[in-house]
């Protein structure tokens, strides 16, 4: 449940609901894989795939994927169309917090991009590493 929650966070949604720009990607279906690993091998590497399809509305009100992460303030941020950089803080609701700090890269029909989250848990401070790949499959 935490690494879904996380993973969500990552896949774009908020830093681009609060911008104007318009994100360098083209609409359609779109698949995208999320490898996680965790800092000194605490749990196996998880590795997600998954579809949506993204309207050019989805894009233009900056709603790229349906996640819902209300735990969640943007700290710093800089948009632009060929990309993001993003600072974010999550409060979950069993007391878990975690900061992330999130690169993408916009390229038409794929996108690509790095997230780092450190986190506090019941389990101690852990670490984890997300490597995202999307690339536009055709049209919905």
């Amino acid at each position: 449940m935490l690494c879904r929650s996380l993973l969500a966070a990552a896949l774009l949604a908020l830093p681009l609901a609060v911008s104007a720009t318009q994100p360098n990607l083209q609409p359609g279906e779109w698949e995208m894989v999320t490898t996680t690993t965790f800092a000194g091998g605490m749990m196996p590497e998880q590795r997600e795939t998954s579809r949506e399809c993204v309207t050019a509305e989805d894009l233009s009100d900056g709603q790229l994927f349906d996640v819902d992460v209300e735990e969640c303030e943007i700290t710093s941020q800089d948009v632009r169309a060929d990309g993001m950089n993003y600072t974010m803080s999550c409060q979950h609701e069993d007391g878990m917090d975690m900061t992330m700090d999130a690169e993408m890269h916009f390229l038409g029909d794929r996108a690509e991009g790095t997230m780092s989250a450190r986190m506090n848990t019941p389990m101690g401070p852990m670490q984890m590493e997300i490597v995202l790949e999307g690339r536009r499959l055709g049209d919905c």
